[in-house]
Order: C-alpha cells, then structure tokens, then sequence
C-alpha cells in the first residue's frame, strides 16, 4: 500500500453503464466505437422474463477489469447535448501516438465526434476526442501527457485502454468532495490550471472523477426521472470493501424501497441526500435481504455507485494490475458471518 493512500481508497473505474432505448444497436455500436469483444445480450429469455432480469449487455475489455454496459430503458431517452458539455461522460486511455487510429476508426463508422483537442483544466493534461453513442451518451478518448501505471495494462483488441475518468454534475461541490473524502477515500487535486466550478478527484491508480459545478442534477442519472440500472462501479482493495461499506452504512440513509415503489415526484426525488439503495440486480436482491442494507449507493446528485474488489496482481501489491471480486463472492462470504452470528 502507497504512503499516501487513504483509507478505503478507490483506485479505479471498474466499469461504466448507461441506459439505451436500443440495446442492438449500442452494443454494435460499442464493438465498433472500442474494438471490444461483443457479448451477447440478456434478459432475452422466457425464464430471464419470469425473474423480472432486465435487459442489458455488458462488454469486456481483453482483462474482465474494465468493461462498459448499458441497461435498455422502458421510457425515451431525453435530447442530449453538444458534444464535449454532457453529463454524464465516461473517456478512455489511448496512447498518443494511437489517436488518428482511434479518430478513424470512429469516421469508418459514422460514429459522431469532435476533432482532437488539448483540455488542461480536468486534472490532467492532454488531448481529448469526443465521441456520442446512439443514445447520445457521451465518451471520450484521452491521450495524457503522462501515462499513469496500469492504464494500458488492460486494453481491446484496438488499443483502448481502462477508463481514464468519469464525469458528473454537481450542486455543491464541496459537499461532494467531502462525500468523496469520506466513503472514498480520495481528495480532491489542487492546482491553478483547475477551474473554481470544477472538482478532480484523484483515484489512487491514476484515473479521474471530475464534477463540474451545475443548477440541476444531470438528465440521464438513476436517481433523477424514469431511468434505470446507469452506475458506476468502483475498485478498491479486496479487504477493503466491507469496511468501505460499513462506514457507508453507519454513516448514509437507506432508501425506503425499491425506486418503482418510492414513485416520488420529481423534485422531492432530487432533494435525496446521499443514500445507500437497492442495486437491482439478482444479487443485489440477495444482498439487500441478507444485511438489510442495499450495496447499491448515491451521490448528493443521484449518481449510482457501487464497489467492486480488486485483488492485486503485481509484484508491489498496487492494483496496476487486479482481478475483480464480484459482489456474489463477497455476498457469500456475508452469509456466512450472518450465519455464524
């Protein structure tokens, strides 16, 4: 473990997800955006019917610690905007000298994007494209000036790398930093080149979290409006993932019930505070029966998370390199202590 690492310290993006009204179509158009292998879709069956699964495709890098995914919705997805000024947005690691390759492959199919371009002001320099899903779900691609270890250490068969950062909207960013600080185990990064109505959080592998400072939470969130199962999910060490979420816990309201239940107006659902919640998905039910409390948590903006373990595959214990610990593998270990109780 670094020196300077925090307490329950988040590490990485594990894996992004947003919603989509046409699951066919975004997970062709992740295949040709990222190069990633395809993967088939699910809840298409009768018995995946019967159990009420949702309709979803995940998609994995060339190591199952990255992925992307997208969950389809059951109203239409509101406008998106410009590229480069929606939120949420999930960017990549590329390597400099890789980024033409990226851009045309994005031409080669008609995949809309913006021209490369230097950003300074997000935490780390460097150039960034742009690009959109059918959805209007924005992405990116980014090539720093410094490549942070690990980062490339997972990639595609097209050389796209982890997630290089995320980025959300925020009504106060201190009170975000401090959630970030207290369940996170990460800071915000302090220089003169970032805006005062932007927050960076340094995760400890190198990537990002960014917010920028907003009037109303973002359109195309879990927590805000009709839609469903978009989250973030978030590496910390393997021992560090049950005290990650029992500090959560002791410290965060949980959600009265499942969000079809709850039916709150729109600005009584935007006033939740911070919260933990039910993570709809079969062991997301399982759990939140075993403990009583969802693994599933929010943000003050209605932003979904949840945490998933990283035991370390490198020599100096950092997790440049990891193999990811599913919520099952911790669920049965919980069982079991609830069971010896």
């Amino acid at each position: 473990m670094a020196d300077d690492e925090l307490r329950g310290a988040v590490h990485w993006i594990d894996h992004f997800v947003v919603g989509t009204n046409d699951l066919v179509a975004w997970a062709d158009w992740a295949v040709n955006a990222t190069g990633v292998a395809p993967s088939p879709i699910r809840g298409v069956t009768t018995a995946a019917r019967k159990r009420n699964q949702p309709f979803q495709c995940f998609l994995w890098w060339d190591d199952p610690s990255c992925r992307m995914g997208a969950f389809l919705q059951s109203e239409m997805y509101p406008p998106s905007k410009e590229l480069g000024h929606d939120t949420p947005l999930c960017g990549f690691y590329v390597r400099p000298e890789d980024m033409d390759r990226h851009v045309q492959r994005l031409d080669r199919h008609a995949i809309p994007h913006t021209s490369p371009a230097r950003i300074e002001t997000e935490g780390d320099p460097g150039i960034t494209v742009f690009f959109a899903d059918p959805d209007g779900n924005q992405w990116a691609f980014f090539a720093p000036d410094e490549m942070p270890a690990g980062a490339m250490e997972v990639s595609t068969s097209d050389g796209v790398g982890r997630i290089s950062h995320a980025v959300y909207g925020s009504r106060d960013l201190q009170r975000t930093a401090g959630f970030y600080e207290e369940y996170c185990g990460v800071r915000p990064v302090q220089s003169t080149a970032i805006p005062e109505d932007t927050l960076v959080l340094r995760l400890q592998g190198g990537a990002r979290i960014v917010y920028n400072l907003v009037d109303v939470p973002d359109e195309r969130t879990a927590g805000h409006g009709p839609w469903w199962d978009m989250h973030t999910a978030l590496t910390v060490r393997d021992d560090e993932f049950f005290p990650n979420y029992q500090r959560m816990w002791a410290g965060l309201p949980e959600e009265p019930g499942p969000k079809e239940d709850i039916n709150l107006p729109l600005a009584e659902e935007d006033a939740l505070p911070a919260r933990t919640g039910l993570h709809r998905s079969p062991v997301g039910y399982r759990w939140k029966e075993t403990y009583s409390r969802g693994d599933e948590f929010y943000d003050w903006d209605g932003h979904a998370f949840h945490f998933i373990g990283g035991v370390s595959q490198t020599n100096d214990g950092s997790l440049a390199r990891y193999v990811g610990k599913e919520q099952d593998a911790y669920l049965n270990e919980l069982t079991d202590r609830v069971k010896t109780k």
